[in-house]
């Protein structure tokens, strides 16, 4: 969910594969761009990670080493390889729009064996590095990349946020990694405020963060803190993200043999916020298990965010940051965004974190889907935290209501969205156009149509085996609409491809 995008059922009553060659011949599928994995045979690939990061909170600065364990799994020797480092971008985006421009990043060197290595960046966040040896078909090599980075004053995803109970850091989107490369070419996607750039391999991470004492970190994968120092273990991730914070407290509990660490801010509305999460976490977690699959992980953590109001919150694997600005800063708490919001980012651990997918290309793959879950699944599940909400805030709806508001969007969606098809990228986008619209709204749309369509119990078992085949993978959009042709080739199915797919 897009720190920029509030997904829930206000602003929805508001705003409201078939054989290969059926596909090929529909003009819906690129043979040249099937794809159906992430970490697979013919990529330059990032295995692992291995980082010190120090955390310094008086100057707000982090300086970090980080080790890129990358693999040539090409037929043909690689001489050069390509770091993207998105903090120099981000930076110059807080200038812009921020009117701030003291905040600086620099890489201080990369070396490979001790050896310095020659690079360049004269595109922003793209660092392009030039091996002393090249790395031959099968064999593996590790770079080091060194740099300093300035924390922002602002509350998003990077960035920090002082209160007078202490400081909350969000770091991500800050640390140096290989760039996604398929069909031998290097996927170097802007870096994108609203939403995300990211397109990233399976890797394993070891991290060593120093921060003050008494701060706790939070972050994909699990934590062991020891006087200042967390160390970080994650196994299968698509990105890495951490929290580190004064001021948060967490109630840790299990639901279907996964630890749940849920964190929470002191405040007059505490006791609702840390009953209210908790049971949207369970509820969401069992709808999802039961309608799409298991968990892909063994922890989930959620850190409370202070994003600002009108903001949505932020997923990486086994971590989710959710906006609980209006049960701390605010007067009047908001249950409602936050229970959707909440499920909304859940979600993205089984379509993102598990099922992965170009963000920037095709960002309707991630959204779409867990935008379904949120409203399809989450949304009318008639479970103890939609009871809840009921009891706390009057603004929230029945299932019922959400029922026909889901309803009352589906009739008109084609005249809403004629000509503005999925598969378009934001720098594609017309005028009329916006990120939101079409990678939350549209997406969904779609996906119910095709639930009509096909039937509940056959679009039920297409999802399943959608996350079945994708887990831990990567797919695109002709991989979607090919595996949905394997379970509904009809002539309506093929309608809908085409007005929602060029």
């Amino acid at each position: 969910m897009k720190k920029k995008i509030v997904i829930s059922v206000c602003a929805i009553i508001i705003i409201a594969v078939g054989l290969f060659f059926a596909c090929q011949k529909s003009g819906l599928i690129n043979p040249a761009k099937n794809r159906t994995s992430g970490a697979t045979a013919g990529k330059i690939d990032a295995v692992s990670y291995r980082m010190k990061l120090d955390l310094d909170v008086n100057a707000k600065s982090l300086t970090e080493e980080v080790k890129m364990e990358i693999k040539n799994d090409t037929s043909e020797p690689v001489d050069e390889v390509i770091i993207r480092d998105m903090t120099p971008s981000i930076h110059a985006y807080n200038k812009q729009y921020y009117d701030n421009d003291t905040q600086t990043s620099a890489i201080i060197g990369i070396t490979s064996n001790e050896q310095p290595l020659a690079y360049s960046s004269k595109q922003e966040s793209v660092v392009r590095v030039k091996l002393n040896e090249a790395l031959k078909p099968h064999e593996t090599t590790t770079i080091t990349v060194d740099m300093k980075t300035d924390i922002p004053d602002r509350q998003d995803r990077f960035g920090y946020v002082k209160r007078k109970d202490g400081y909350i850091f969000a770091l991500s989107f800050c640390f140096p990694y290989l760039a996604d490369n398929k069909n031998s070419e290097w996927i170097l996607h802007p870096y994108f405020d609203d939403g995300e750039s990211r397109s990233y391999d399976i890797a394993d991470y070891d991290i060593e963060i120093h921060h003050p004492k008494g701060y706790a970190v939070i972050a994909t994968g699990t934590e062991e803190t020891n006087d200042g120092v967390t160390r970080i273990t994650a196994h299968n991730a698509r990105d890495m993200a951490i929290v580190v914070s004064n001021m948060m407290q967490k109630d840790t509990f299990e639901v279907k043999g996964i630890t749940i660490n849920n964190y929470y801010l002191d405040s007059q509305y505490t006791a609702t916020y840390r009953k209210l999460t908790e049971l949207v976490i369970k509820d969401a977690i069992q709808v999802y298990t039961d309608t799409v699959g298991a968990y892909p992980y063994e922890e989930l953590d959620v850190a409370p965010l202070l994003f600002g109001f009108g903001f949505g919150g932020m997923e990486y694997p086994g971590l989710v940051m959710t906006n609980a600005t209006s049960f701390y800063d605010g007067t009047l708490m908001d249950a409602w965004s936050l229970s959707d919001g909440l499920s909304h980012e859940i979600g993205h651990q089984w379509f993102y974190a598990a099922v992965g997918n170009d963000e920037y290309a095709e960002g309707w793959i991630d959204e779409g889907f867990t935008t379904y879950l949120e409203r399809q699944l989450f949304g009318l599940y008639d479970g103890d935290a939609q009871h809840y909400l009921l009891e706390i805030d009057d603004m929230a709806p029945s299932v019922e209501e959400r029922i026909a508001a889901l309803d009352e969007l589906m009739q008109t969606a084609r005249q809403d969205y004629k000509k503005m098809y999925l598969n378009t990228s934001p720098d594609r986008y017309t005028k009329d156009q916006s990120y939101g619209e079409i990678e939350y709204e549209e997406s969904y749309l779609f996906l119910q149509e095709l639930r009509i369509a096909m039937g509940d119990d056959t679009f039920n078992a297409f999802l399943k085996d959608l996350y079945d085949r994708y887990d831990l993978k990567e797919a695109d959009s002709d991989a979607v609409i090919a595996l949905i042709r394997e379970y509904d080739n009809s002539k309506t199915v093929n309608e809908i491809l085409r007005f929602y797919f060029k």
